[in-house]
């Protein structure tokens, strides 16, 4: 628990607190829900965060865990809790259409691994949320007729980011208090962070990524967005195991908590690169006086900061963006021949550049992945985690061109995935926690990174980070269902 003036999120807690009250019950909830739905999608302009959602399978899933609460045999923290998924996952009945208009011409059969764990923990999935096609690229933008672009609900005139877009605004607006998606080059923390809630990157192989497409091998990681830091860590004790079905999580160490809820820092190592902050661009680098205070009140609370340096940045870089665009292209070369004429203009234009790279440019990339995972295990002998901005800029604006041709602006895209691209590259596990808010009302984040498989201690620290934030704002665009 902490503290907060005016405004907070709704969280699992609060959804717990009305059911087991039986102030409300999860039927209750999933009607306001399918309310608030058919609400966002009449609003000026729409919200877009749903993208396809079945009344009936709502309200199936939602009795079904009303008669659980009272027999008083819940299936988890999660029974009764609304939640949706990026569209890049199976989830029956949907179609799988991954953000194009092309895939999943017939309803999904079979779900994704992270959709039937959390039927198996009574969660209610509300639908399927919006995602910039094919997850490639980080505004959200998505002018198709199946997707529309979603709205940041801080200010709806401004990108939400992407890819898992409709994710993030589903939950910053109150749809939801958790959502899933996927990270291959911050396509979880980017949204998070611009719309100024909660995200989690597990370790690479750490939460199973069977039944979403498997769009880049070596870099994607699956992870929750939620409200607050708890949040993220019971979603993530809930998926975080190994899955016959996904070979890379096989030999993942047991997922714990431990340590998350002790009362200080103590005895923790904070590594800070000073020159990531000093980079950032206007509003952020006003920013900087925060985030010494953040700095401050994590020292305060018995952690000790450590300067380093992480070396090579610029090199990992590039060759992130060569190992996830080479693999995409890869994956995707027959839609790109076959369904060019329907893609996105920035689809064609990402998978387009991705042909260029050669064979040599693809081992020399992983070649540069070596070397910074041997970087990274030096640097993490010496302290626990590593915080960095998380994007350094806020949520761009949205012009009435992009509603009709879309988006297509490379330097913001790489701009954007600058502080995300080495938890990709290397495998290691990334939370981005709201902090603040720019002059104009955008929110602002800082990530923590740590070792391979110690997201307990991204948690534990994100919870203090968590504290700093004295006051949330509300969004301009929120949906309170427990009202």
């Amino acid at each position: 628990d902490s503290a907060r003036n005016g405004f907070s999120f709704k969280g699992i807690k609060d959804y717990l607190e009305c059911y087991r009250s039986g102030k409300l019950t999860p039927s209750q909830v999933a009607k306001n829900i399918i309310a608030m739905l058919e609400d966002c999608d009449k609003s000026t302009p729409p919200l877009r965060a749903i993208v396809q959602w079945d009344q009936e399978q709502i309200m199936l899933m939602a009795e079904a865990s009303t008669t659980r609460y009272r027999n008083k045999c819940t299936l988890s923290y999660l029974d009764g809790i609304p939640v949706c998924l990026k569209e890049e996952f199976k989830v029956v009945p949907y179609h799988h259409r991954v953000g194009t208009v092309y895939l999943g011409t017939e309803p999904e059969t079979e779900d994704a691994t992270v959709a039937k764990k959390l039927r198996e923990a009574g969660a209610v999935i509300i639908g399927v949320s919006n995602m910039h096609e094919l997850g490639t690229g980080t505004t959200g933008c998505n002018p198709n007729r199946y997707h529309k672009i979603p709205r940041n609900p801080y200010k709806p005139n401004h990108f939400t980011g992407g890819s898992s877009s409709g994710s993030a605004a589903a939950v910053a607006a109150g749809l939801c208090p958790v959502a899933i998606g996927t990270d291959g080059g911050g396509s979880v923390r980017i949204p998070a962070s611009f719309c100024g809630v909660v995200g989690l990157k597990g370790t690479f192989g750490r939460i199973s990524g069977h039944g979403s497409l498997p769009l880049s091998y070596s870099t994607v990681s699956v992870g929750p967005i939620c409200t607050s830091v708890a949040d993220a860590a019971i979603v993530y004790s809930i998926l975080a195991k190994p899955d016959p079905l996904y070979p890379y999580g096989l030999k993942q160490p047991k997922a714990t908590l431990s340590d998350m809820c002790a009362p200080d820092l103590k005895g923790l190592k904070l590594g800070v690169d000073w020159t990531f902050f000093k980079v950032c661009p206007g509003e952020l680098r006003d920013a900087l006086p925060v985030v010494y205070s953040v700095v401050e009140h994590l020292q305060s609370l018995g952690a000790t900061v450590v300067e380093v340096t992480l070396p090579e940045m610029e090199e990992a870089r590039v060759a992130h963006v060569i190992c996830i665009l080479s693999e995409m292209r890869d994956f995707l070369q027959p839609d790109f021949n076959k369904h060019f004429q329907e893609m996105n203009l920035d689809t064609r234009a990402n998978l387009a550049l991705a042909s260029q790279f050669t064979a040599l440019d693809y081992i020399t990339a992983n070649r540069q992945r070596t070397r910074s995972m041997r970087f990274l295990r030096e640097i993490f002998s010496t302290v626990n985690c590593i915080l960095t901005p998380a994007v350094p800029c806020t949520a761009p604006r949205i012009y009435e061109s992009d509603l009709l041709t879309g988006s297509s602006d490379m330097s913001f895209t790489v701009r954007s995935m600058r502080f995300m691209q080495l938890g990709n590259f290397t495998g290691i596990p990334g939370l981005v926690v709201p902090i603040g808010y720019s002059s104009a009302g955008l929110p602002i984040s800082l990530q923590v990174m740590a070792k391979w498989w110690d997201e307990a201690v991204l948690l534990r620290i994100g919870l203090k980070l968590e504290q700093f934030r004295y006051q949330t704002k509300k969004p301009s665009i929120y949906y309170d269902i427990l009202a």
